[in-house]
C-alpha cells in the first residue's frame, strides 16, 4: 500500500511539472534586441546580436570599474551584447530596446556603457520598463547594461546577507 501511495505522489508531482506554466522576466540571452535604424522610416526591427569578444568585455569592464570608482558607486552588470550594424546603416542615433531581467521599472540608476567600433566609449542613460531597457545609442557596438548603486547601500545589503550563522562544515557530501 505504501508503494502505491508513493507512486501516486510521484505521478502527481510529475504531472504538475508538465502542466505548470512558469513566467519569467525577459532574458538577454534570448537574443532579442529591437532597434530603429535611421533612414528606414522609423520601423523597428530585430537586430543581429552576438556575444562580445573577451577583449571587448575587458575594455568595457575596465571602463565601468574606473567610472564607478570615480563616482563612488558600485556597478552591477545586467547584460552584455554586441549589436551588429546592418549593411545599409549609414550612421545616426539608434533607439534600442533589449531585455535585461532584475531591474525595477522606472529605475534611474541604469546606464548603457557602449564600446563603439572606433574604440571610443560612451555612457548613455537608460529607461527601464517591464524587464526591458531602452536607450538611444550613438552607433552600433558592444553594450553593457549596468545598474549603479551607492557604495553604502551595497555594503548594507552585503552585511544583511552575511549575518552570523552556525559554522558550515568544510566539506559537503
Amino acid at each position: 500500500m505504501r508503494k502505491i501511495k508513493a507512486l501516486a505522489a510521484i505521478t502527481a508531482v510529475i504531472a504538475m511539472m508538465f502542466t505548470t506554466v512558469a513566467f519569467a522576466a525577459p532574458s538577454p540571452v534570448a537574443g532579442v534586441v529591437t532597434v530603429t535604424v535611421p533612414g528606414k522610416g522609423g520601423q523597428a526591427s530585430a537586430a543581429t546580436i552576438k556575444q562580445p569578444t573577451e577583449k571587448e568585455l575587458k575594455s568595457l569592464a575596465d571602463y565601468i570599474t574606473a567610472n564607478a570608482l570615480a563616482t563612488g558607486m558600485v556597478p552591477t552588470v545586467k547584460a552584455s551584447v554586441t549589436i551588429v550594424a546592418p549593411a545599409d546603416y549609414k550612421g545616426g542615433d539608434i533607439p534600442t530596446v533589449l531585455a535585461a531581467a532584475g531591474l525595477k521599472d522606472g529605475a534611474k540608476n541604469v546606464f548603457a556603457y557602449i564600446l563603439l567600433p572606433n574604440g571610443k566609449k560612451v555612457i548613455v542613460p537608460c529607461t527601464v520598463k517591464n524587464g526591458y531597457v531602452g536607450f538611444i545609442a550613438p552607433a552600433f557596438g558592444s553594450v553593457s547594461i549596468v545598474e549603479l548603486n551607492p557604495a553604502s547601500a551595497a555594503a548594507t545589503a552585503a552585511n544583511a546577507t552575511t549575518a552570523p550563522t552556525a559554522a558550515a562544515p568544510a566539506k559537503l557530501h
